[in-house]
């Protein structure tokens, strides 16, 4: 789409159908977001079950439901175009049919996995093993407004509103970059010797505590239907754009402790690798 739209800039007579453009845009967006999620939880299966000394079982229930997911994720970017009349009618049924279907692996499978394989283990909490627990319900809490949002008399009045950017933050910011974040740790914790600190703790607790004000301001803004997308906002909107606003704030200065932190302890890695290799060459 990106190569006909350069084409169309030179040679303007010829153009893709807008319809055909939107969905292509929206399909690669959906999809795009959704397998950061399907990639990063590979960390939380792998962490969770190094600290709590427990496999984290795969059964016929386990594939059956994310092979599912991984189909419905393909199907359900149509819940981005409930609003638009032209879309075939049995599309938009699939939309929102799917969009409800695809939750339950989240939800059921791994939410409940999670769960599961922490419940009475012993697990010692540190930054790595706190930050993939907690992005679970990151994740979890992001797909509920997601599939209020998905249905279809809803989204006809909420979908152009600031209620997608909070559930869409909630499950990206607290669950995939929490991922993220944790995996650093651990990397560092188990190649380096990066040894946990009061700041990281507190970093955490600031960066969940601010990250929900955040979302919750998006969501809430939703609620009072101050729109996306625009410039400037009503006076009756403004409040929640502060809150979100201080609330980002925090969550930055968290974030530079944690990609600080990181830094830190990828220069002790290359220090002991260094070290290690002088020695064997002596």
């Amino acid at each position: 789409m990106i190569v006909v739209s350069f084409i169309n800039i030179i040679n303007p007579p010829f153009s893709m159908d807008p319809m055909l453009a939107k969905h292509l845009t929206y399909a690669f967006g959906h999809i795009f977001a959704n397998c950061t999620i399907y990639m990063a939880v590979i960390a939380v299966y792998e962490i969770l079950s190094n600290y709590t000394g427990r496999p984290w079982k795969t059964n016929k229930v386990f594939l059956i439901a994310w092979n599912c997911s991984t189909i419905f994720t393909l199907m359900i970017y149509t819940h981005h175009l409930l609003m638009d009349f032209a879309v075939p009618k049995w599309m938009l049924i699939i939309g929102q049919v799917f969009s409800y279907a695809n939750g339950l692996p989240v939800m059921v499978v791994t939410a409940y996995g999670a769960l599961m394989i922490v419940y009475h283990s012993a697990i010692k909490w540190d930054f790595a093993s706190s930050m993939m627990f907690l992005a679970m319900f990151g994740w979890v809490a992001g797909a509920v407004p997601t599939i209020i949002d998905a249905t279809i008399v809803i989204n006809h009045i909420m979908h152009n509103t600031k209620w997608v950017p909070g559930h869409f933050h909630t499950y990206m910011g607290m669950g995939v970059v929490a991922m993220i974040f944790g995996f650093m740790y651990y990397f560092n914790k188990t190649e380096g010797t990066q040894k946990e600190k009061s700041l990281d703790k507190l970093a955490i607790v600031t960066y969940f505590i601010f990250f929900t004000g955040l979302t919750g301001s998006f969501l809430y803004a939703g609620k009072i239907s101050a729109p996306r997308r625009w410039a400037e906002h009503l006076p009756e909107w403004t409040a929640s754009d502060q809150v979100g606003a201080l609330c980002g704030i925090f969550i930055i200065a968290a974030a530079l402790v944690f990609t600080i932190r990181f830094i830190v302890g990828l220069k002790k890695i290359g220090s002991n690798t260094t070290d290690k290799s002088l020695k064997s060459a002596s």
